[in-house]
């Protein structure tokens, strides 16, 4: 039996994660929201290109706010039939309230009345410190949620630290499976980790600093770690399958770094083979321009995203072939 379930990820990567969703087996996407998605799945999803996964245990029309959509639960009471029980007895839980991909507060009284609810029926206790079980209250635009929360919390991340999930993504969208693939400037390891795991026949990370290169070569196994600059490497012309650029969203524009990045695009071309890929994300005011003007290379795809609250950009690119010139 298929039960339903909702991911989330970072908005802006609808269309790669739909399309990821679709190749998995046992998967039937219902719909796909801004930054979610709603699917049905024959076995309990462990997806890494999204951040969130939840079961659904039960679906409102939209309401004003949590309090409205708590109410709601308590007048409506078969959501109670959706627990999975045989997983409930003995665990303790605590309820999450959330507007959006905010967490806010709701009215403990109304709160207070649900735990208790729970409680009597599936034979769950109350804790809010350290839960073994996460029940969401969410409310989005086109519908309010009850939600189980599955798998476990992410690891705290770096600031400036790319999330897991999206480089899942940025590995999708590489394809580079089975080929040849390097990380231009590469200073965290979660790309690196993310493309071996999408099964990358040989990666090169070129990092900035001997630090960097050490963390590199530590922690990600099977790689091939150089220090040097991201404009003069010493890979071979059209070698690479995928190339891969990652700008902090937190970094400084400066001349350095416009002339670093566009040293950077020029090597990439240069390394990169016919029909391969170049994936640059970067923030807008870094790279926009600078993108615009580079010669060579041709837009595949263009995804708007959020990182550390600046506005970033994911392009997919490949060398311009004759016809295209």
């Amino acid at each position: 039996m298929k039960k339903l379930y909702f991911s989330t990820f970072l908005p802006g990567l609808e269309k790669p994660v739909e399309a990821m969703l679709h190749k998995e087996g046992g998967v039937v996407v219902e719909r796909v929201l801004r930054g979610a998605a709603l699917y049905r799945s024959v076995r309990e999803p462990v997806l890494p290109y999204v951040h969130q996964t939840f079961t659904v245990l039960f679906q409102m029309k939209p309401v004003a706010d949590v309090n409205d959509a708590v109410k709601r639960l308590l007048a409506t009471g078969g959501w109670l039939d959706r627990f999975p029980y045989e997983e409930t007895q003995g665990k303790r839980f605590r309820i999450v309230t959330a507007q959006e991909d905010k967490l806010v507060s709701a009215n403990m009284r109304y709160i207070d009345m649900l735990e208790t609810a729970i409680c009597e029926h599936t034979g769950m206790r109350t804790y809010r410190e350290r839960p073994d079980v996460e029940l969401w209250v969410l409310c989005r635009p086109e519908a309010s949620y009850f939600l189980w929360r599955i798998g476990k919390r992410s690891a705290a991340r770096q600031d400036g630290q790319l999330r897991s999930d999206v480089c899942a993504v940025m590995s999708f969208l590489s394809q580079c499976g089975a080929k040849n693939a390097a990380i231009l400037g590469c200073m965290e390891t979660a790309l690196p980790a993310a493309l071996k795991a999408g099964g990358v026949r040989t990666l090169t990370c070129v990092c900035p600093d001997r630090a960097s290169a050490r963390m590199i070569s530590d922690k990600v196994g099977g790689v091939r770690v150089c220090e040097g600059s991201s404009g003069y490497t010493d890979l071979a012309d059209d070698s690479q399958s995928a190339v891969l650029l990652f700008l902090a969203a937190k970094s400084e524009k400066t001349e350095r770094t416009e002339s670093d990045l566009r040293n950077a695009l020029f090597e990439a071309r240069r390394i990169l083979a016919d029909g391969g890929r170049l994936l640059v994300l970067a923030p807008l005011t870094h790279a926009e321009s600078t993108l615009r003007k580079t010669q060579g290379i041709r837009m595949m795809a263009r995804f708007d995203l959020t990182l550390s609250g600046q506005r970033c950009a994911l392009w997919v690119m490949t060398p311009k072939t004759e016809e295209d010139e």
